[in-house]
């Protein structure tokens, strides 16, 4: 009986590890609504082979504009680290972002990627 009681206990000790290690990670507790206030803003990108910069214009509701004028698209997907829109041309444009900011755009009907400055890197260039 004492055997009996020992291979019980050691197997609902073995359950319960093992569901503890193999428990699924939740999903992250930012809402789709707090991301899309994360990339909003009016961002910078240089296009160094024009030598130009550009705008690109996020709203907290998805609505994007690049140098003022709409560009009409869709968020296919948006997490903490990556924004990923499709335009009307079906072209993807992602907006890669670190912990703090939107860092990096690739633009897929170009087949470029451009770095969105950061606010010091404007106030350098400014000067």
């Amino acid at each position: 009986m004492k055997r009996r009681g020992a291979i019980l206990f050691g197997l609902s000790l073995l359950a319960g590890l093992s569901s503890t290690f193999l428990r699924k990670q939740h999903p992250s507790k930012t809402a789709t609504g707090d991301l899309a206030v994360f990339y909003a803003g009016t961002w910078t990108y240089r296009d160094e082979e024009h030598h130009r910069d550009h705008k690109l214009e996020i709203d907290p509701n998805m609505i994007i504009r690049i140098d003022g004028r709409a560009m009409p698209a869709t968020v296919e997907s948006i997490s903490p680290s990556e924004l990923v829109l499709l335009d009307k041309y079906g072209f993807h444009l992602q907006v890669r972002a670190n912990e703090q900011r939107p860092v990096s755009l690739f633009d897929e009907a170009d087949n470029r990627n451009y770095v969105i400055l950061s606010p010091s890197s404007l106030n350098k260039a400014a000067n």
